[in-house]
């Protein structure tokens, strides 16, 4: 008796080569002659984004179909010619995004009678969109160069009115009815050269006076200041995981392109959304990511800035950089993302955006590294992010400083101005430690601090005060959870009181 055994190819430990085509295979759909679904595979439920545990059975077709009037057509056609090969169609999902599929359509006949239609999909939504950044890409760079050369003509004209303006404003007396004239032709004069400069940076064709600087340290500028802005509104978080590292790039520009971006997105977003800078290194390599095949090999920083509460219109991400592009109730410029998406060009990286998961979208900015890697201002090494840490004080200089000595060490920071964005922020995030004064908004935090710690039996608290007294008051929870630290105090006390919670 012989045995034979199938041969399989060598490959990972632990790849099941069964589960990967199922996981892959192509969708495979029944419906009724007049639509009705009454079976589909996992990947036609996974294409159409079904929820977790809900069947196709019982649901229309046309639900799934941009253009319902073709499904009615192509069953027409099936009767007469029994099968449909090479549909392109454009689809929509469950939950309203555009999906892309080459579908084939078969149908059922019993007694010359089509009693049900098969449908195959095959999945060309990768494919589909990277073709659309392809020629987004191109018409960008088109319109660039239109840009960058109409603003360098305009520039030109600029400095003429302007230095005719001042020839005219030195010669006219203080009493002269024309000063007020003159005064807005040189209003006018300025604004135009900010709509110009941007036009240069959309055009990538601005002059840029770069230096070599640490990413962390921008980032958390920025971030202290759109805190300092918009306070009640939307917290404001910063990431930054190890190692750290040097870019070349202009850092007013930069500063100016991150402000843009953020203010941007918590214009979009809905009132109980947050806004989080994430800084990390990324090491590109030839096969990093099929669907950025525009991004080259190479050693980047890498800088998402995620927010909840903003959902993108479907074609926002492929336009978004597009000058003058609108979604839906958000009123801009129209120059302000293109200006900063041509200066992240220029600077020799990469900008894109997209909704990694409902409600949440990412902007993310790669930048070339540069140098050797950053030691953190405490001599202890930087480690990769492990813990997230609330700080909450209304000082906003102090908060400023806790926030990006705590970030140094590679937790995830979020800040809060008051008690209120301080308990909204804590029981929508998971949060390990509160760094949290005594006196906020200059009322006790005991009480909000008590109900956090009861509903979040995962939170610590280090407990910040000037006032030593203040700080011998007795929480209700539990001590083990609890550390006090008295100010002033030194970056490495503040490090040690994190760590030691987070080891408790």
């Amino acid at each position: 008796m012989t045995t034979t055994t199938a041969l399989r190819p060598a490959g990972p430990a632990g790849f099941d080569a069964t589960a990967w085509l199922a996981e892959h295979a192509a969708g495979d759909i029944l419906i009724t002659p007049e639509g009705w679904m009454t079976d589909a595979n996992g990947p036609a439920r996974r294409l159409f984004r079904l929820p977790e545990g809900q069947g196709a059975r019982g649901m229309h077709f046309r639900r799934f179909c941009r253009e319902p009037a073709r499904l009615v057509e192509a069953v027409q056609s099936i009767r007469e010619t029994g099968f449909i090969h090479h549909w392109d169609a454009e689809l929509v999902t469950f939950d309203g995004w555009p999906a892309y599929a080459v579908v084939n359509l078969a149908g059922d006949f019993e007694a010359g009678v089509l009693v049900a239609v098969r449908i195959q999909l095959f999945d060309i939504g990768e494919w589909r969109r990277a073709q659309e950044r392809t020629l987004f890409g191109q018409r960008i760079e088109a319109i660039g160069r239109l840009a960058g050369g109409v603003a360098h003509d305009f520039n030109n004209l600029l400095t003429v009115i302007g230095g005719h303006a001042e020839c005219l404003a030195a010669g006219l007396s203080p009493e002269s009815s024309l000063n007020r004239s003159v005064h807005a032709i040189q209003a006018s004069a300025a604004r135009a050269a900010t709509l110009t400069q941007k036009l240069l940076s959309f055009g990538r064709r601005q002059v840029l006076h770069p230096s070599e600087t640490d990413p962390a340290d921008l980032v958390q500028r920025v971030a202290a200041n759109l805190s300092r802005e918009s306070r009640a509104h939307a917290p404001i978080g910063v990431e930054i995981a190890g190692p750290r590292c040097r870019v070349r790039v202009d850092v007013a520009q930069v500063e100016r392109a991150l402000s843009t971006i953020a203010r941007h997105a918590i214009e979009a977003m809905q009132d109980d959304g947050t806004l989080v800078f994430r800084l990390s290194r990324a090491d590109i390599g030839p096969e990093w990511s099929p669907t950025r095949a525009f991004v080259k090999p190479g050693r980047f920083a890498r800088l998402d800035v995620r927010c909840t509460g903003m959902t993108l219109d479907p074609d926002a991400h492929v336009r978004m950089f597009e000058p003058f592009f609108r979604e839906k109730g958000v009123v801009r410029d129209g120059l302000g993302l293109p200006a900063a998406f041509g200066l992240v060009k220029q600077s020799g990286g990469y900008m894109w955006v997209e909704d990694e998961h409902p409600g949440e979208t990412a902007f993310t900015i790669l930048l070339p590294v540069t140098g050797t890697d950053v030691e953190p201002c405490d001599s202890r090494p930087a480690v990769t992010t492990r813990g997230t840490i609330l700080v909450v004080d209304d000082d906003d200089a102090l908060r400023s400083v806790i926030t990006r000595i705590v970030g140094t060490q590679g937790y995830a920071v979020l800040e809060a101005a008051s008690l209120d964005t301080a308990s909204r922020l804590a029981r929508t995030v998971p949060v390990d430690v509160m760094i949290m004064d005594v006196f906020v908004d200059g009322a006790p935090s005991d009480q909000m601090t008590t109900e956090l710690m009861e509903a979040l039996p995962q939170v610590r608290l280090l407990r910040v005060s000037g006032s030593p007294d203040a700080l011998e008051t007795a929480l209700p929870a539990d001590p083990a959870r609890v550390a006090v630290l008295e100010k002033p105090f030194s970056a490495a006390q503040l490090i040690d009181g994190v760590r030691a919670l987070l080891e408790r």
